[in-house]
């Protein structure tokens, strides 16, 4: 089996009922039991070249924007969890390293970020206690001083073809299981193993969207194109009730609902993970930490947009433009 470096891991692990409520021990949290576990489930042996490049780009931006002191404390199996993304950095590498295919990048180097400029936090990871929307002023202005906002059809955001960190299929989710490790039984008795990955596809009721996020983060001023201002929600649940309202005679009978998104490796599935088309979203997108409010219509067809006025909002947002670059001496 390869050998391979394990990148500085953190000092601090989960407290030890949190590990053993979560079935684990603390050699979970070890870099050899990640190899172990991989080479009893290869889980990324049949993609493509490409596609493993792509997901380890993705799993250093998400460690660069979710590891931090305040989730190394937060089980592995979580998402949210430090200690989720150096396992899937590790297993991913590894499996670099069994196809014999170099790595194409420098090992990442996760240092701790300053938010010191920061115009609010949240009290901890996916707390949603404070809200972030990023954009051009010349919306956002709009938003503070009458409410006014636009919101999506899920169908929408798959036509965003310009804008890949919103570009997403918000219809229907899907996810993988490596083929070698699945028989099929056909209808005369014959057990057979498919040729490629199974692939399953999640889909739901339609919906519209608002999308914002739960962090101060000035990477997403250039993930989000056109971004050179946020509005920073203070009051999220007078925020959703003001939405709320402003939709009952457009959407009448519609069911509202506000909550975190929930990310998920499409290709390891946690044992009965539920998988939702709306409130899930592949985790190449979790360094946005997003944070959702949506009207689903159950049977409803849900087009286009529609534009909604909540009435100004001074009272419980603010408008911050986008930080200045740290000049160089």
């Amino acid at each position: 089996m390869p050998d391979i470096p394990t990148l500085p891991l953190p000092s601090v692990l989960p407290h030890s009922d949190a590990i053993k409520s979560s079935k684990q021990t603390k050699t979970d949290y070890e870099s050899d039991c990640w190899e172990f576990q991989y080479e009893i489930h290869r889980y990324l042996g049949r993609i493509t070249d490409d596609a493993l490049r792509a997901r380890y780009d993705n799993i250093v931006r998400n460690m660069h924007a979710i590891i931090s002191d305040d989730r190394n404390v937060i089980p592995i199996h979580s998402f949210l969890s430090s200690w989720y993304w150096y396992r899937k950095e590790h297993q991913t590498r590894y499996e670099f390293a069994l196809r014999n295919v170099p790595l194409h990048r420098p090992l990442p180097i996760v240092a701790q970020r300053d938010s010191s400029a920061a115009p609010a936090r949240p009290r901890g990871p996916n707390a949603g206690d404070v809200l972030f929307r990023y954009g051009e002023r010349k919306w956002l202005q709009n938003l503070m001083d009458f409410g006014r906002l636009r919101m999506k059809s899920a169908q929408e955001y798959a036509l965003m073809e310009k804008d890949p960190a919103r570009q997403d299929d918000e219809r229907v989710k899907h996810s993988y299981s490596p083929g070698e490790y699945i028989s099929l039984t056909m209808p005369d008795g014959l057990q057979v193993r498919p040729i490629g990955d199974l692939k399953y596809s999640t889909s739901g009721t339609d919906y519209f969207l608002y999308c914002v996020s739960m962090d101060w983060d000035s990477v997403l001023f250039d993930q989000f194109s056109g971004t050179d201002c946020c509005v920073v929600i203070k009051e999220p649940d007078e925020f959703a009730r003001r939405l709320e309202h402003a939709a009952k005679n457009l959407l009448p009978g519609w069911y509202f609902h506000h909550c975190p998104i929930e990310y998920f490796d499409t290709y390891e599935r946690r044992s009965k993970e539920r998988i939702d088309n709306a409130m899930s979203k592949d985790f190449r997108f979790a360094y946005q930490k997003e944070y959702r409010f949506l009207f689903a219509g159950f049977g409803r067809p849900a087009t286009g947009f529609i534009d909604l006025e909540l009435g100004p909002l001074h009272d419980i947002a603010e408008l911050h433009m986008r930080p200045e670059p740290p000049r160089v001496e």
